[in-house]
């Protein structure tokens, strides 16, 4: 069980080539740290916060992984 969890980081975090791909690791990382944020400020005012920010702020952050898929959407074949 642990060698499939493991291997599906794997496949997560990486290209189809296998190399590791950084925008995918930055990008949960942001998303990470929101949620810890968000939670920090409700638990401190006890208030539901406006998460349009937050919204736009992981959008931004997927914003190196969408660039890297539409280059590669115009490379041409060889």
């Amino acid at each position: 069980m642990k060698e499939k969890i493991i291997a599906f980081l794997k496949s997560t975090f990486s290209e189809p080539d296998g190399t590791g791909s950084a925008s995918r690791v930055l990008a949960l990382l942001s998303i990470l740290s929101n949620i810890v944020w968000v939670s920090y400020i409700i638990l401190r005012t006890h208030i539901m916060p406006d998460l349009s920010g937050s919204a736009m702020y992981i959008g931004a952050s997927f914003s190196g992984y969408a660039a890297n898929k539409i280059s590669g959407v115009f490379k041409k074949d060889q």
